[in-house]
């Protein structure tokens, strides 16, 4: 997960930082070389004695004098190595430019990647750095940077939370649709959460809806069997909304407190799909309506969960498949272009394989801390 955009930051911040070191190096054999030629000479000190002595000062003048000047370099190259270096504008532009490019090579969105190095030249420009441990330095700015560009986007809801306080409240059984392209994983992904359901103690079933799809009701059945909760379905070509209707009404009626509807993959451009998932919202009244997308999609995933958004509200992304997403930089802006938070990373085939976002924990896959 995100190995492209973990290789080319670590890449980035360790170019640079050794572009940094090499300069310090340079510098300090410099502050050397100088304090050498300052040095005065044994006539000069001659002269210096001569001078102190007609004035009455001490005999070992000549070895305050000498190591005057030897203290004045050597404070010179310990501050230059254990003390603090500030990155000149020039620099943090140098940096930036190779954060950026990181960033866009890792389908990272131009915007999302342009915000998120403005915040790294903000922090550079307000700090110095340990020029002992720059690389370290680097590592921790870039993850701050990065945290604070996950944390500006809008917070998910919290199903696991959501659900037993709507129950709570007399809102059961709580209605929940899934939508999305074809072949996202959405029915695998709903049994996913069917499993995490039933083990914190609720009675979640499944609605078949999907009644377009080639295999699609034998595969809800196969994972409603598999979790065990029960599935309600129909016949392919059945209405897909009736099929839910049943579903609440036979949650009511056997105190399922969760519904979990599946519904045929359609592309944002169909209309006809649009206009019977718009129908399934209109009768049914999901609580909550969630998005299931590939986060190997690239960039497009965000214009389809946009132009989806202009006939259905969506509550929620859930991006499936982050274990095959070399680059990973998608699922990082996604939210921010559409204003609408991711909920969990689908990482495998198992039922336990759904991760909830968490912008700490993806800022540790991305970049770990130093040390």
């Amino acid at each position: 997960m995100f190995d492209s955009l973990k290789r080319k930051l670590s890449d980035a911040i360790k170019t640079f930082s050794k572009s940094e070191e090499h300069k310090v190096d340079e510098e300090i054999k410099e502050e050397a070389a100088h304090g050498e030629a300052a040095e005065p000479t044994v006539d000069d000190k001659s002269n210096v004695v001569g001078e102190a002595v007609d004035k009455g000062a001490p005999k070992h003048a000549e070895v305050q004098r000498d190591s005057g000047i030897k203290l004045s370099v050597s404070t010179n190259i310990k501050k230059t190595i254990f003390g603090s270096v500030k990155l000149s504008d020039a620099e943090i532009d140098r940096f930036a430019e190779k954060l950026r490019v990181s960033m866009l090579e890792s389908d990272v969105s131009f915007e999302v990647a342009e915000g998120f190095v403005e915040q790294v030249k903000v922090i550079l420009g307000e700090r110095k750095l340990s020029s002992k441990g720059l690389q370290d330095e680097l590592i921790g700015t870039v993850r701050e940077a990065l945290l604070d560009t996950l944390r500006s986007s809008k917070g998910a809801i919290d199903i696991m939370s959501f659900i037993p306080e709507r129950i709570s409240s007399g809102g059961a059984p709580v209605k929940i649709l899934f939508l999305g392209p074809n072949g996202t994983g959405k029915t695998t992904t709903i049994a996913k959460i069917a499993y995490a359901l039933k083990n914190k103690g609720l009675h979640p079933l499944l609605s078949a809806s999907d009644t377009f799809r080639a295999a699609a009701i034998e595969q809800t059945e196969h994972h409603a069997n598999a979790v065990g909760v029960p599935v309600i379905k129909s016949s392919y070509g059945a209405d897909p909304t009736s099929v839910a209707f049943d579903a609440v009404a036979y949650a009511k009626a056997h105190g399922n407190d969760v519904v979990l509807i599946d519904s045929a993959g359609r592309q944002e451009t169909n209309k006809n799909l649009i206009g019977e998932i718009q129908k399934m919202r209109r009768v049914i009244g999901p609580d909550l309506t969630i998005y299931v997308g590939e986060s190997v999609s690239g960039g497009a995933i965000a214009m389809q969960i946009a132009e989806f958004s202009k006939f259905v509200k969506i509550d929620g992304i859930i991006l499936t498949k982050l274990d095959c997403d070399a680059k990973g930089g998608n699922s990082i802006s996604i939210s921010k272009i559409t204003g609408i938070p991711i909920m969990f990373f689908g990482t495998g085939e198992k039922y336990t394989d759904l991760v909830p976002y968490d912008p700490a924990k993806v800022v540790d896959m991305i970049l770990p801390g130093a040390g």
